[in-house]
Order: C-alpha cells, then structure tokens, then sequence
C-alpha cells in the first residue's frame, strides 16, 4: 500500500512543476495592480494543479497499480481469485482516500483559490471604480463617506500613489469639514417623524405619568414635568378621562418654559436657551437635532451643562436616533472585512408587489449579543402587482439587523408577510449620520418611473417633478421627498447568510448551505432546477470518482510493467504530458456524460432525481467492481 502512494506522490509532484513551467512561459498576465505578477503567477499556478487534480491523481492511479503488480502472477490465473480480492481491499482503501481528497479539493480547495485569483483579476476596475466613486462624493460634498471608499482604495492597492494621494485629498477634506462644523453649526433639518412613547417608558400607566409630572413640577423642574405630562397625553386615547388632566399639566409645564427668567450673566441665559430649543425639538419629534444639541450641551466645558435633564434627555434622543439611523463610524472597517459581495435575489409580498434587491457587498459583525449585517451599495427596485416598474432607490450603505416576531402585533403578520413559524426577520436601516458633526446623513436616493405614477399620486407626495430640466424625460428625482427610514422584510433572518452564496452561483455554495436553499430557491427568484442539478452533481461527484478509480485500477492491471521491483524511471517523465493529456481527455468526456445524466434525472424525477442518481452510481460500482475482481493472470 506505501509503495503506489509514494508513486502517485511522485507523479503529482512532476506534474506540478510542469504545469509551474509553463505557466511561466506561456501565461499572458491580465492587468495587475504593480507588484502582484509574481502571486498571480503561483496562484495561476496552484489553481491550474489543483482543478486539473482528478486526472493527474487518475492517471498516477493507473501507473501505481501498472508498476505495483507482477506481470507474471501464479496466484491469479483463474477470474475471482483470492489474491484479487486481496488486491481490490487494497484499491479499495486507497480509492477512499483518494476520493476524500479530491471531494475536499473539489470542495473547498479550487473555489477558494479561484475566488483569489478573480480578486487580483479585479483589483484594477475595482480600484478604478473606488477612486471615481471617492471622488463623485467629494464633489457632492460628502467627504466622511468618501474617506470609507479611500481608505478602501488603500486596501486595495496599498502602493499604489493615486490611491495613497487620494485618501490624504480626502482626510484633508475631512478635516477641513470638520473644522468648518466648530464654527457654522447646521440646525434646520426638514425631515419630522412621529414622536414614539420610549420603551423604557412604557411600562407606566397614565396615572402614573401624571405623578411623575406633578411631582417634578413641585420641584419646578419643569423639563420633566412636561416631559411626563407629554407622555401621558400620547398614552391617551379620544375617550380617556385622565387627557384632560395630562393636557392642562402639559400644557401648563410648556408656559412655565417659556416664562423669562433671570440669569446671573449672558453665558447661563445662552445655554438655558440652547437647552429649550433641544427640548423643544425633542417633543417636536425631531430628535435628531435634538440629539446634536444636548450633545453639544453635555460635550461643553459649562459647568450648568451636568444638570440631569441634559444628561436625561440626551440619552432618550439618542435612544430614538439609534432606532432611526445608525451612525457612520460604525462602517468604518466594511472595506477590510466585507465578506460577500454582488447579491441580489427577489421578495414577493402579500398584496403582490414585488421588490428585487442588488447588494454590493456586506459585512457580518457581532454586536450586543447579536449579529448586525452592514450593507453597501444597497439598491431596490419596485413592482407592482402586474409586474410594471414604479421606483427605485438606491443608499450608499445601510444596517440590518434581526427583529424577533414577537415584537410585531400578530394582527400584522399577514399584512407584512411574516411566517409564524420564523424567529426573526431582517429590518433595514435605510439612514446614517454621523455621530459627532451635525448635518452629516446617508439617505436614499428614489427615482421614478413617469409611467409608473400619475400626477395625483406625485401631488399627493408632494413631489416636485424634475424631469423636464433633465435628458431623460422618463425619469423623476426626488430627493426631498420625505421617505421611510428602515424597511421590513419578509423572511427568515437566517436565509440572509444563504442568499449571499446563492448569489455567487450554486457552484460556489456549501453543500449543506445548498440542501437548506433548496426548497426556497423560487421564492427568492432563483431557479430551483440549476440548484438540485448542482446539489445531484456535487453529491454524486464522490461516486463518480471512486468509479473511475476502480476503472483506472483494472488498465492498470492489464498493462504491469516488467519489472515491478523498479519504482520510477527517468523516461517515465516523457510521457506524463501524454498520459495526462489521454487522461484528461477520457475524464472530461465521463464527468460530461455524468452530467448529462444528472440533468435527465433532475427533468424526470424532479427532487427524487438524488435518489435515483445514487442507486444509478452505486450500481455502476459494483459493475467496475465486478470488472475488477474478475482479472486474471
């Protein structure tokens, strides 16, 4: 048994270097980014041995068996001789060992280093793309997301000095920027949205609200006795007896604000203004701005600005930001450690519109407890019921995170499309801003198809249409239009992971990933008859190997050598190219016609095509097998 390993060990190694020498000599180099010929070429290298494994291990097979066994054997003169059962335990140990290999190759080792050589491959256009996008943005003026796509261009290309001068324009840009915030501060935000009851709130009744409200009214802390009394006017409904008395606390906590009061000097009179103004923003809904300005507050050297209600109403504007947008710096390493790139893949919902997504890449990060997916270049177009486009909006970078479905009324889960039986759904985060510099926001950019909206709908969104100042006529931006901030989706959190490698193609797929997007392949717009093909294929790959081997194993005992004693010869290297080849040849022609068979049983048998595939191969096997054992001398 060590003697034709060691062969086939030998065999493999001389290919290698034969392959590496003509990859040298031959291969013409696409563009590169400077100082990556040299990878290139031993990743060309590698991926070329590695895909062409099947055959050389073949081909190594058949002369470790030639030279392993005598010519001239007594022991195995008659057909189904013990000595060729012996023998075939042998084969049969081996072809285990061999077929778990290149299973593994197949596998793992040739998509991972394929997928290496078509990133260096892209490297240019990519680095090319960053630049133009870096610079797109800066002329927009938005230089914080375009330090991302610098600092992207860096790792893409981290020599070369049109990315490296790039990101200093844009760091310089950024400084400037935020050197220009210390002193032109941006306040008017036109977006509003409605102002929720915070969760941690809402554990208290109404009557308990007002407690609180006359309580810190006694105390004249008037902040929060409007605060509470606010609270308590939103928790009521039309018919509530306690709104006319949350009203009048409310309202009578509002007037003590705006009452003058007197300040020891200028300084104290400024920051009690800038503190109303925050507050007023806040119950105004806008907590945004408000989140800016009690930051602001709580960030000065004032000594007034550690009063509890900067501090308290700081952290409920940033509770209601987090749950708006998410902030930019929470990207920063998307470049470095973006995981998938290029998905796309459709979503029905219950009232028969449809939304088909394009994602440039994602990234996967733990946080809180939980897994957080970041997207970039997140576009969505949308149809209606009878399939005709009515908009698109595309956002430079948004957040997902997993929502569980016991946080939804269940009297909407058939409105939003939402399974029972799920645990959680994806919900996107469509808005970013920046954490510290107010006025800094990533937001969708929708575009309408004219077609698709009538002049009632664009006046009932009070959309202003543009399109007749632009080329394309069949084309509306609106850009001011206030929109929603995050988007619910309706499926499985977990089949997120799954569409990202659906995406790149069953072929690069796990084979376990694979069987589990199976049975939802149509429901996200992929063809269910490529992916059980590829699954049929991939699995059926370890039977078809282990047939070729046993196949391999009896041209090997028809063509011994003389003198199995000697275990390699130099001229045996002059016919490795014309073994290979032959080899090569016999292999593709089997692995096609075992395709061809695969897509028969999948158009026959549909998702009982694995089985029938199975019992096919395994019946064959046996048949090589038989074929084998009854060689003779």
């Amino acid at each position: 048994m060590k003697k034709p390993v060691i062969i086939i060990l030998i065999y493999a190694l001389l290919t290698y270097l034969i392959i590496l020498g003509c990859v040298n000599a031959f291969l013409k180099l696409p563009p590169l980014i400077q100082g990556m010929e040299r990878t290139y070429k031993m990743t060309a290298t590698t991926l070329g041995f590695l895909t062409l494994l099947p055959p050389i291990v073949l081909s190594g097979f058949s002369v470790a068996c030639a030279v392993t066994w005598k010519k001239s054997d007594s022991l195995s003169r008659r057909r189904f001789s013990q000595a060729m059962f012996d023998r075939y335990k042998v084969v049969f140990i081996i072809s285990l060992i061999l077929v778990s290999i290149l299973s593994l190759n197949e596998e793992i080792f040739v998509s991972s280093f394929k997928k290496k050589l078509q990133k260096m491959e892209k490297a240019p256009a990519e680095l090319a793309e960053t630049i133009e996008t870096t610079n797109n943005l800066l002329e927009q003026g938005h230089p914080y997301i375009a330090l991302q796509f610098a600092k992207r261009a860096v790792e893409i290309a981290p020599t070369s000095q049109d990315a490296l001068s790039m990101l200093k324009i844009v760091q310089d840009e950024v400084d400037l920027e935020h050197d220009r915030e210390l002193y032109n501060k941006i306040i008017d935000r036109k977006n509003r949205v409605v102002k929720p009851i915070q969760e941690k709130n809402i554990g208290y009744t109404i009557l308990q609200l007002l407690d609180m409200s006359r309580e810190a009214a006694s105390k004249k802390e008037w902040f929060n006795a409007h605060y509470w009394a606010q609270l308590a006017v939103d928790a009521c409904d039309g018919t509530n007896t306690n709104l006319s008395a949350a009203t009048e606390a409310a309202n009578y906590a509002w007037k003590q604000l705006n009452l003058p009061v007197e300040f020891d000097n200028s300084e104290e009179r400024l920051y009690y203004k800038t503190k109303r103004e925050g507050y007023k923003a806040f119950t105004g809904g806008d907590t945004l701005k408000a989140y800016y300005i009690f930051l602001g507050l709580a960030d000065s050297d004032i000594e007034h600005c550690k009063d509890p209600d900067v501090k308290k109403f700081f952290e409920l504007a940033k509770e209601d930001v987090e749950n708006k947008y998410f902030f930019l710096d929470e990207i920063e390493n998307m470049k470095e450690l973006a995981d998938s790139d290029n998905i796309y893949f459709r979503l029905d919902y219950p009232n028969g519109t449809s939304n088909v997504f394009y994602i440039g890449k994602t990234m996967d990060i733990k946080r809180d407890g939980g897994l957080v997916r970041y997207l970039e270049n997140l576009n969505v177009i949308h149809y209606d019921a009878n399939g005709d486009f009515r908009y698109s909006f595309y956002v430079p970078y948004a957040k997902v995170t997993a929502q569980p479905i016991s946080e939804f009324d269940p009297k909407y889960h058939e409105v939003l499309g939402i399974n029972k039986k799920w645990k959680s759904i994806p919900v996107i985060t469509l808005q970013a801003v920046d954490r510290v510099t107010e006025g800094i926001i990533s937001r969708p950019e929708y575009t309408f198809s004219r077609s698709g909206l009538s002049g009632e709908i664009i006046s009932e969104l009070k959309m202003r249409d543009l399109s007749e100042t632009r080329e394309n006529k069949d084309a509306i931006f609106f850009k001011s239009a206030p929109r929603s901030t995050t988007m619910i989706l309706p499926m499985p959190y977990s089949d997120f992971h799954v569409i990202n490698q659906a995406s790149s193609g069953a072929e690069d797929m796990t084979i376990f990933a694979l069987n589990k997007f199976l049975p939802d392949a149509v429901e996200y717009g992929f063809s269910k008859e490529v992916f059980t093909e590829n699954l049929v294929q991939r699995i059926t790959y370890p039977f078809i190997i282990f047939i070729m081997l046993i196949f391999c194993a009896c041209l090997g005992w028809s063509y011994r050598i003389d003198n199995p004693k000697q275990l390699f010869r130099f001229r045996w290297i002059l016919l490795i190219p014309v073994l290979g080849t032959i080899t090569l040849f016999i292999y593709s022609a089997v692995r096609y016609l075992f395709v061809m068979a695969n897509y028969v049983f999948v158009g026959l048998f549909g998702s009982g095509s694995m089985l029938v595939a199975i019992i096919t191969y395994i019946v064959i096997l046996f048949g090589v097998s038989f074929l084998f054992l009854s060689r003779k001398s």
